[in-house]
């Protein structure tokens, strides 16, 4: 499927993140105080035209001549001439979400609110109001599992003294100490050794069913789902933030199959945690999916391809 793409996703990929009628209203206000992926230059400006009246509200040291990325900082600007129809040579994501709170562990640069990217495993996303399986996911984050790997467990008594939970509060508490990609890679291992795969019509007797944390914690067992949504409670329960994980659901084109892995946006690249791949890849390195619809908290996706120029 091909799937057209309007000229600013692919004029500048950093701008599909926000159009720009929301720029001007969310950067108009003089003295605004809001969160950027920021770039910024030691002369003070940096590369959307905005000049940084006030310090980082945290330290950050920026060598002369330099350029340093600050993730999540809230900086007071004043916007000067902003001008979103020139190419910027070191453009930077807005983030738009400004209010949204934050799962970060507290003084961890790398558990934070990033932009949601537009493109994963080759494909673009685009949101979308609704999906067949929309429901079913927003019904899975009412859920907030991520308790349950912490000192108080609020599931049913069963999962909360399974041997299986047991193991993963090890991993979470591990994972809390690492920078994010460590993070992930324990937290990947940790699900894919100790959780059994057993498909739906096995467990459930149906097709397809969207297993609770709890109930995927008391019986051991899970699908690609199962595994994908148990490994996303952990991240949280760790400290990232919800913006950064999406659900992609995928066919496998030499099998016919359907299948899900889950994705995490970090600082530098997008991770993927397969159950059925040994290790955490990078999303550039995974060629044998097709990507199909996508849930990042509370939005939907479909994936499509940019149409190719002849």
């Amino acid at each position: 499927m091909t799937l057209p793409i309007a000229a600013a996703l692919t004029y500048v990929p950093a701008m599909a993140s926000i159009a720009p009628d929301q720029a001007e209203r969310d950067l108009r206000t003089e003295n605004a105080v809001v969160p950027f992926f920021v770039v910024a230059s030691a002369g003070g400006v940096d590369m959307l035209g905005l000049h940084v009246r006030a310090q980082l509200s945290s330290s950050l040291a920026i060598p002369a001549g330099t350029f340093a990325a600050a993730v999540g900082y809230r900086l007071t600007v004043q916007p000067t001439a902003l001008s979103w129809g020139s190419t910027f040579p070191w453009v930077a994501e807005y983030w738009t979400a400004s209010d949204r709170p934050s799962n970060s562990l507290a003084g961890r640069a790398d558990r934070a609110a990033l932009p949601v990217r537009s493109e994963v495993l080759g494909s673009v996303a685009l949101a979308i109001s609704n999906a067949p399986l929309t429901q079913r996911w927003r019904a899975a984050l009412d859920e907030r599992a991520d308790s349950y790997f912490g000192n108080e467990c609020r599931a049913a008594r069963a999962a909360c003294t399974s041997k299986l939970r047991q193991r993963l509060v090890e991993a979470v508490s591990i994972a809390q100490r690492q920078d994010e990609q460590e993070a992930v890679r324990s937290i990947n291992a940790a699900v894919n050794s100790w959780l059994k795969y057993r498909t739906d019509s096995d467990t459930y007797g149906v097709l397809d069913y969207w297993a609770t944390a709890s109930e995927i914690l008391q019986r051991g067992t899970g699908d690609c789902k199962g595994y994908a949504i148990l490994k996303m409670w952990m991240l949280l329960a760790a400290g990232f933030d919800r913006s950064q994980i999406r659900l992609q659901l995928v066919k496998i084109p030499a099998t016919g199959q359907d299948h899900a892995v889950l994705v995490v946006n970090t600082m530098s690249h997008q991770l993927v945690l397969d159950n059925i791949a040994v290790g955490v890849r990078s999303d550039n390195q995974v060629k044998e999916y097709l990507p199909l619809l996508s849930f990042v908290e509370n939005s939907t996706f479909i994936h499509g391809n940019r149409k190719k120029s002849i």
